[in-house]
């Protein structure tokens, strides 16, 4: 993948070209059909997904949640450390596709690892968990 494979995801938006060239690779590609589970509520997490085109559902309980689009990330708290817990933790929700989705994916430790080495992207991932859940603290 390329940097520009990655420019309409606005948690990559403040980085650099080079730097969005270096997210982009340790990516890869996936994509879903409708009713695939991306990941389920309670399992152990370790990716970060981000839409770029299609649509997916958020459950918590078997609840609606959230409705994600292109742009939007999930995993996040799977990937981005927290005060008091580890980056393992078990996914709060599941996600479900609604849509065909054609999205991207990268490894925890490799996001961790650029989180470490690039504070914009580390500053938006920890922005957007907060956001998300207030509780988590980085």
């Amino acid at each position: 993948m390329t940097a520009a494979d990655i420019n309409d995801i606005p948690i990559f938006a403040a980085l650099s070209s080079e730097d969005r060239a270096r997210v982009a690779g340790v990516t890869r590609p996936v994509h879903f059909k409708v009713g695939h589970v991306v990941v389920n509520e309670g399992e152990f997490a370790f990716d970060l997904y981000a839409i770029k085109h299609g649509a997916a559902e958020v459950q918590r309980g078997g609840q609606h949640v959230d409705d994600l689009g292109p742009g939007d990330v999930f995993g996040e708290f799977g990937v981005v450390p927290g005060e008091a817990r580890r980056w393992t933790r078990r996914r709060g929700a599941s996600v479900i596709v609604t849509a065909p989705t054609d999205a991207i994916v990268i490894d925890g430790s490799d996001f961790r690892r650029l989180a470490d080495d690039l504070p914009a992207l580390r500053d938006a991932i920890r922005t957007m968990a907060v956001e998300r859940d207030p509780s988590h603290t980085s």
